[in-house]
């Protein structure tokens, strides 16, 4: 005769037997189904379409949206920006750097950068940044020659232990209130990635370095010992930046703006190297022109700027 605990039990073990095994078919079901409890809780979308995307899928664009990407990244072109340097500023003269960009700033371009710097899909990296390695490298080979009359180069002294010519990558600054509101600086991130891929790429007697020595200028000493257009374009960055009026600005609005406003923080690093300014997009070359100037005041040789992507000259008013 069975007892009534005995009984009690047969019946809690079946009871737990019985949830034991649904918990089991719900966890079975969801690894079958898709990988991971996150999948099912917060699925993954194309950054640019919204299309649910597996977090399997070896990209994060979807099927539609990713040849469009790649394909948009295919070619550099030499880009001529609306705003050259003044030639009392800068010892080039007054000619306008020389930009290469990986694509346009139009279709499916706008969507992808905008997603990696203000929607968090930092996934988009190795993309985006294979376009920048792209520009850097087709801008590289263009200066091959120049690159050769680096002193101690490996490049002019084949079969000598010379050390290989290092170029700096120098990302455009991004303001404080950007990075507290995104939590990271896009240009940094790809220039980054760009340096790790590039190096891969690259022969030996040449290396790349990421290097982040630009920065905005205190407002409080913004334009003191400075020309009167300094003093003009540092009073209206600090006037706008409350305001956020950079992208309504024009391209005269803008050099005026960033007249002035940067520096480099770290000048010695720069003294007697050779760099690349890099960026995400290239509207009017304002920002560009000015990291130029700076550079080249703190005794860098600056072969030119590269970018994922620049507006196209009639989409800058």
């Amino acid at each position: 005769m069975l007892s009534v605990s005995s009984v009690q039990r047969g019946l809690n073990d079946s009871v737990n037997g019985s949830w034991s095994k649904s918990l089991t078919g719900l966890a079975g079901a969801l690894k079958s189904a898709g990988g991971s409890l996150g999948e099912v809780l917060m699925p993954r979308t194309c950054p640019c379409c919204a299309v649910p995307v597996a977090y399997g899928a070896g990209s994060p664009l979807c099927e539609a949206c990713l040849p469009q990407l790649r394909s948009a990244l295919a070619k550099v072109e030499r880009v001529h920006v609306l705003q050259p340097l003044s030639s009392g500023d800068c010892a080039t003269g007054g000619d306008a750097p020389e930009v290469r960009a990986a694509s346009r700033y139009e279709g499916i371009m706008p969507r992808a950068l905008l997603a990696l710097k203000n929607a968090g899909r930092t996934d988009l990296l190795p993309l985006l940044g294979e376009g920048l390695a792209r520009s850097v490298y087709e801008l590289l080979r263009a200066h091959r020659v120049e690159l050769q009359s680096v002193p101690g180069s490996s490049i002019s002294s084949v079969g000598t232990s010379a050390a290989p010519v290092e170029v700096l990558l120098i990302p455009a600054p991004s303001s404080a209130q950007s990075v507290r509101r995104r939590g990271y600086a896009p240009a940094n991130l790809l220039v980054q990635e760009a340096a790790r891929q590039l190096n891969k790429r690259l022969p030996a007697s040449v290396r790349v370095r990421a290097v982040d020595v630009i920065g905005y200028v205190p407002r409080g000493r913004r334009g003191s010992g400075a020309s009167l257009s300094s003093r003009v374009g540092a009073f209206l960055l600090s006037a706008s930046e409350t305001k956020n009026e950079q992208k309504s600005l024009g391209a005269v609005g803008r050099a005026e703006r960033m007249h002035g406003a940067l520096r480099v923080m770290e000048p010695a690093l720069c003294a007697g190297r050779v760099s690349v300014i890099c960026d995400d997009v290239v509207t009017t070359g304002a920002t560009a022109s000015e990291m130029v100037r700076v550079l080249q005041e703190s005794g860098s040789r600056v072969l030119g700027v590269c970018a994922v992507a620049a507006v196209p000259k009639k989409a800058q008013t």
